[in-house]
């Protein structure tokens, strides 16, 4: 993060925080120092939630947030988010059409792809997430998201639980 009298570096365990990390920068008036704070305090699911929720007092109970913060954080990432087609949900999916339903669904998979494949996750990673998500009822646009979210996510932290460090050997 660069200001003008200033240079700071900040580390990520994933790509997700990094990413996270910055849309969070892009809310006016909100700083590194808070940014980090929104992280540390939820993580990136549980953040995700909550913006797409607009549970506004949930997310100014983390440190340095208070509610107009909040209000403009979720007024401006929502934005964000749609844009970038996260926070679709197929309204072809609650059509009693099956065929309708059906391309329905091949449309919140692409999107879904096209979300995690955003966030920095590798094709083959978003394939085997989306692979167990799809096996849920209820298929809608968020569900599958915070499915596949969480699945990614668990595997990334136990991944770097068992990966080798570099350099050693």
């Amino acid at each position: 993060h660069v200001r003008e009298d200033i240079l700071s570096l900040y580390g990520f365990e994933s790509e997700n925080e990094k990413f996270f990390f910055r849309l969070l920068l892009s809310v006016s008036g909100l700083g590194p120092k808070t940014a980090l704070s929104l992280l540390s305090e939820f993580g990136t699911e549980t953040l995700v939630e909550l913006v797409l929720g607009k549970r506004i007092g949930e997310i100014s109970k983390a440190p340095g947030v208070g509610k107009k913060t909040a209000e403009r954080l979720v007024i401006e990432l929502v934005g964000k988010i749609e844009k970038l087609s996260w926070a679709k949900e197929s309204s072809l999916l609650a059509s009693s059409d099956q065929s309708k339903a059906s391309g329905g669904l091949m449309q919140v998979r692409e999107d879904l792809f096209s979300a995690l494949t955003h966030l920095g996750y590798l094709p083959h990673q978003i394939k085997s997430a989306l692979d167990r998500a799809m096996a849920s009822e209820e298929k809608t646009f968020e569900v599958l998201l915070k499915l596949c979210l969480k699945e990614l996510s668990s595997r990334s932290l136990n991944t770097s639980r068992t990966s080798p460090e570099v350099g050693n050997g």
